[in-house]
Formats: structure tokens, sequence, C-alpha cells
């Protein structure tokens, strides 16, 4: 068995983050998967513990209020199919707290079917603190127990970048004048929205504008944004006399800190120093437009559930006579498109969409009751999936399109 011990707390991690690609990436359960002699992708550590899920399924003989098929049904649900706790307790007639009980149980019932099945070691409970001895491991760990923490402030949601620069901006300033800095900020496009989380967002800034300060003592700051159709950049530049000169200890745990909280945002940060300038490239996931056509607001509100904590940003119409001007306007990179409309039905509408320039090139993923996937291929549609949706498909069949 590796020496390698993970805990309830990674698993827990990773399964709220099933069918986020970057965030299962960097899970510490990617070891369960990994192979020395081919890369291993998040969506195999996806299908292992959806597989490992799925074993614990009770047989048809076991009674239905057994707890097997409570194990079962709480991580099916809560995990696989996504569903909100309120979600989950109302179907299994539990409350709030119950139902945490349960998960809690749930989840250490799956660590030991995962640790016999891939034999890795993964502790039912955390580890004492109080009195211990400090290993590396647990100063390693420290910023990945703090990411958990701040996981549970709330569910990631577009937030508005010039926001979130003017508060860093302002709590940057004692610092600043400290190091007779000043701080510039060139920002092109300050309505964009990005898919993070606002606070881990604002610590990353925070961390390399520290840094970046105390390299331009007495110089100036510059932080610029470079938004593109995947990945929105923010460059933070200093010239000043500390440019050139190797970082202190602070400086490199500030730099270390910061790429680790990056990374529960979806991103990645760079460092380098040339020519007398500091210079840190933070790349930040752009959201991922997705305009939803469907005579019914609550499939569109639904929509806008299933997409909330993810990359995408669903917008949507009910009513399919706006949906081309919309599309054409917005240029989103999908169109979810209803089939089951009055007036003007989805087919009507896919062949307006594929004959015009502005949208021809648009995928459009099928979304109805009607059994009709030949027909839906036939007439040009990306991708195609049956109502009622889980939370589940749909992300997964948005992922398909964009991979």
């Amino acid at each position: 068995m590796p020496s390698v011990v993970l805990s309830v707390a990674d698993l827990r991690s990773a399964l709220n983050h099933l069918y986020e690609p970057r965030m299962l990436q960097s899970s510490p359960l990617i070891i369960l998967v990994q192979h020395p002699q081919r890369t291993t992708s998040a969506a195999v550590l996806r299908e292992a513990l959806i597989e490992a899920i799925e074993s614990l399924k009770p047989g048809h003989n076991a009674p239905a209020h057994s707890p097997a098929w409570r194990v079962y049904e709480v991580l099916h649900y809560r995990y696989v199919q996504q569903c909100s706790q309120e979600e989950v307790a109302s179907q299994l007639a539990l409350s709030i707290r119950q139902l945490k009980r349960e998960q809690q149980r749930a989840l250490e019932v799956l660590a030991e079917r995962l640790s016999q099945r891939h034999g890795v070691q993964i502790a039912l409970s955390e580890p004492a603190s109080a009195g211990d001895s400090i290993e590396p491991r647990t100063i390693e760990s420290a910023p990945v127990s703090e990411l958990r923490r701040l996981e549970k402030l709330g569910p990631v949601r577009p937030v508005d970048l010039q926001g979130v620069i003017s508060a860093v901006r302002d709590l940057i300033q004692p610092i600043a004048r400290r190091y007779s800095a000043r701080v510039e900020i060139e920002l092109a496009e300050p309505s964009v929205t990005l898919p993070v989380n606002p606070v881990l967002l604002r610590q990353v800034l925070l961390s390399i504008l520290c840094v970046v300060i105390r390299c331009a003592a007495g110089g100036k700051v510059t932080l610029a944004a470079v938004t593109g159709p995947a990945r929105t950049q923010l460059l933070v530049t200093g010239i000043g006399a500390g440019a050139g000169q190797e970082l202190t200890p602070e400086d490199r745990a500030n730099l270390d800190i910061a790429r680790r909280l990056a990374d529960g945002c979806g991103a990645n940060l760079i460092w380098e120093r040339r020519d007398g300038e500091a210079r840190a490239i933070l790349s930040l996931p752009s959201p991922v437009a997705v305009l939803v056509i469907d005579d019914n607001p609550d499939a569109v509100r639904l929509f806008q559930r299933y997409a909330a904590g993810t990359r995408y940003l669903v917008q949507g119409t009910h009513n399919p006579d706006e949906g081309l001007a919309l599309a054409c306007q917005w240029q989103p990179q999908v169109i979810v498109l209803d089939v089951m409309m009055p007036e003007v039905d989805g087919w009507e509408l896919l062949g307006r969409l594929r004959q015009h320039p502005a949208t021809s090139g648009i995928p459009v993923l099928a979304c109805t009751i009607l059994p009709q996937e030949e027909l839906a291929f036939s007439l040009g549609v990306s991708a195609f999936i049956r109502k009622p949706v889980t939370r589940a498909d749909f992300i997964a069949a948005l992922d398909r399109l964009l991979a």
C-alpha cells in the first residue's frame, strides 16, 4: 500500500467537484488512478469514483430502507446527480442535520471501498493537531485545508472582475505607501465576469501584489487585464530597484500560497523576472457562454441552477422568436434548444440557426422529451439529450461539446 495517506476530506472535495476537470485533476485522489506509462486525466478519476459508488448499490433483495440503500442513495443523489443537500434531504425524508450525518457515514463507507480497490489508505478521520509533532506533510497540507474551508463560503458564481480588483487596490494601498510604489490599474473591459470564487481570487491577487510591490520599491506596479475567448490573463508588472534581487523567504512563501490558491480558482500562475521587471501572469478561465432557448421559463432557470458553480454562464429566453436574434447578438459557445415549442418549433429554429452566417458554426444541443435522436443529428445538431435532464447529464453534454 502506498505510503501517502488520503482523507475523507480529500474524497469529499473530489466528489463536490466531480464534473469540474481542472479541480478534479488537482485532487490528491488522482493517485488512485495514476499509471506510470500514460497520462491520467480527470475523466479517469471521475469514472473510478462513480464506479465505486455504483458498486455499493444493494441487490434487489435488500430492504428498501436498509442502511446499505441509504448509503448508496446519499452518494448517488448528492454526488453523481449533484443534487443539493436540501433536494436530497427532501427526497429521503431527512432533516439537513440527519442528512449530514448520513453523508459522513456514506463517505466513510466509500473511502473503505476505494481503499480496498486501489490499495491506498484513506483515513476515516482528520489527524489530531493538538500536542502532535509537526510533520512535513502537515505543513504541506495546510494550504489545501484552507482551500477546503474557503470552498464552504459558497458556490462559484460569475464575479465582476472590476469589483474584485477595486477591493484589492484599496487593501494594498498601505503596503504600496510603505514601499513608495505607485499602483496603476489598466482594465480595457471593466465589465468582464469570471467563473471563480471571489474570495480566492482576492487572496491570490493580494499575495502577488505584496511580492511585486516589494520588488518595485520606489517604482511603479501595473495591473492589466487581457481577455480572450477561453482565458483571461491578469498581468501584474513591477519596475523598481528590487526587481532584479533574489526573493525573500516571505516572498517565496507568498508566491507558493498564491499558486495553490490559484489552483482552487482553476487558474495558472507564472512568475518571471527580466530586464529590471518583476511580473506575475495569472491566467483565469473565462466563462463559457451558453444560450438556452426553451418556451418553459422553469426549464431555463433549472439549467441556470445546474450551471451554478461551473465554468458555464447560462442565459436564456422562453421566446423562440427571440432565439436567433439573441444568438447573433451574444455569440454563445453553445446553444441548448428545446424542440416542443409553440408557433416556432425547435426544428424550424434549428434550420434558421444553421442557415444564418453568424450562428451556423455554433454547436447546438437538442434537449427534448421526444425520442428523435436520429432525426436531430440528421438536421444538424451537435449533441442530443432527452428530458428530464439531470445536472450531471447537462454538464457532461456541455463538456463533450467543448472537448
